[in-house]
């Protein structure tokens, strides 16, 4: 066993220049992986991609769509045969927001930053690029004159020009209480 430690001492000890290299290298690398990192450095680099999406805020989806409703009622309330009118709308997903990164490229990596609007000194948002909204993916309209085959074609034509969905995605039925 003795002979054993004098031959692995003679040849390791003193370490060469290279072997101490090595060491130190080993050395720092498990400094730089025991050393914890903050939350919002982690989210950083989740949402470091080429383009960054961010979905849309599920109570600015729900305005939207109570909004698409609306105008939907409020347009086919004053079509000629119509009559009272009731809509929903179902839709796809909840939209996304574009958020613009700043680039910048060195020889041997490349990082990107989030670009922020600044309103005074202490609020800071994304600055979106592009926004788009969550697709209808269905109608049902409930109409005093939806009894008429007539009334109905052409609610059905009227949602499939705005919305740009097949017919047989839309529904549309008499309301209740009509003659």
């Amino acid at each position: 066993m003795k002979d054993r430690w004098k031959k692995f001492k003679e040849k390791f000890w003193p370490p060469r220049k290279d072997q101490l290299l090595i060491f130190i290298l080993v050395g720092l690398l498990l400094a730089v992986i025991a050393i914890p990192v903050d939350e919002r450095a982690k989210e950083e680099i989740r949402n470091s991609g080429l383009s960054e999406t961010v979905m849309e805020d599920p109570t600015v989806s729900m305005d939207y769509e109570s909004r698409m409703e609306q105008k939907l009622e409020e347009l086919l309330g004053s079509v000629e045969g119509v009559g009272n009118v009731r809509v929903m709308l179902t839709f796809e997903g909840t939209g996304e927001r574009k958020v613009e990164k700043d680039t910048s490229v060195t020889a041997d990596s490349q990082q990107e930053e989030t670009v922020y609007e600044e309103y005074g000194s202490s609020e800071r948002t994304p600055y979106v690029t592009s926004e788009t909204n969550p697709q209808v993916e269905g109608v049902l309209v409930i109409a005093q004159g939806g009894g008429n085959s007539r009334i109905q074609k052409e609610i059905i034509e009227a949602a499939q020009a705005l919305f740009g969905i097949e017919a047989h995605k839309i529904k549309i039925m008499k309301m209740e209480g009509t003659k």
